[in-house]
């Protein structure tokens, strides 16, 4: 007898506790006994956290497996699609400076080239497997977050990293433009000096919050959405310069 009372009395409190999480709408029951009205209320509140906390199971796993076990898929895949980003919007770029140049704008002409759009993503996603793994041997081979390792990380992106990724761009994007190599080695010696003092002036600070604070496997994502903004710049050298 005590004991049920006791009982009754705790789940009394714990519900009053948790009445502000339940809905208003609660207010507007009928108007039952104090006890069956606080079993509802704790039951309404219960489906209302598990509800809740399924929610962010789902989510949490999903997250786990995009940054755990298929993190090569998503670091290709979002190096493909924000290097997209930053072309269309080096396109909208180009579309409306020319269009505000009434003898040099085609009426015909459309507002973004899809092939373009196609070669970029294409061009993209051949550098993430190189940021996936270079940045993986970089951390095995310096795991200690400190400023000492950080900066030879960024000083190894500079000399290597940036040459490569700036030739994988140019070399995948003229033979895709099916362009002859004579014609993307010219290409490439004009507009080389140019890009490469650009990533200087931009990466190393990127690079430094990067190395410095982030783990491993979001390294390639914060890469990434840096070079959505960077790749306005780079699409413009390699189009329109």
């Amino acid at each position: 007898m005590f004991a049920r009372i006791a009982y009754r009395r705790s789940l009394v409190l714990l519900t009053q506790r948790c009445l502000l999480n339940v809905s208003p709408n609660t207010k507007k029951l009928p108007q039952l006994s104090s006890q069956r009205l606080t079993l509802f209320q704790f039951r309404q509140f219960y489906q209302k956290r598990s509800e809740s906390s399924t929610d962010a199971t789902i989510t949490r796993n999903i997250w786990n497996k995009i940054f755990g076990k298929y993190l090569l898929a998503t670091n290709i895949l979002s190096s493909g699609i924000l290097m997209v980003i930053g072309d269309l919007v080096a396109q909208e770029i180009e579309y409306r400076r020319h269009h505000n140049d009434l003898d040099e704008f085609d009426i015909k002409q459309e507002r973004y080239d899809t092939k373009r759009v196609f070669r970029m993503f294409v061009v993209g996603c051949l550098q993430g497997p190189l940021h996936h793994y270079v940045y993986k041997w970089m951390d095995y081979a310096m795991p200690v977050r400190n400023v000492k390792n950080t900066l030879w990380k960024i000083l190894i992106d500079q000399i290597f990293m940036s040459p490569a990724c700036i030739l994988i761009f140019f070399y995948s994007a003229c033979y895709l433009e099916q362009r002859s190599v004579q014609d993307t080695n010219k290409e490439l010696c004009d507009k080389f000096p140019i890009i490469y003092l650009m990533d200087w002036a931009m990466w190393p600070a990127a690079q430094y919050i990067n190395f410095r604070y982030l783990d491993t496997k979001y390294r390639v994502m914060f890469v990434n959405v840096c070079t959505a903004v960077y790749n306005i710049f780079l699409s413009y050298m390699k189009h329109d310069y």
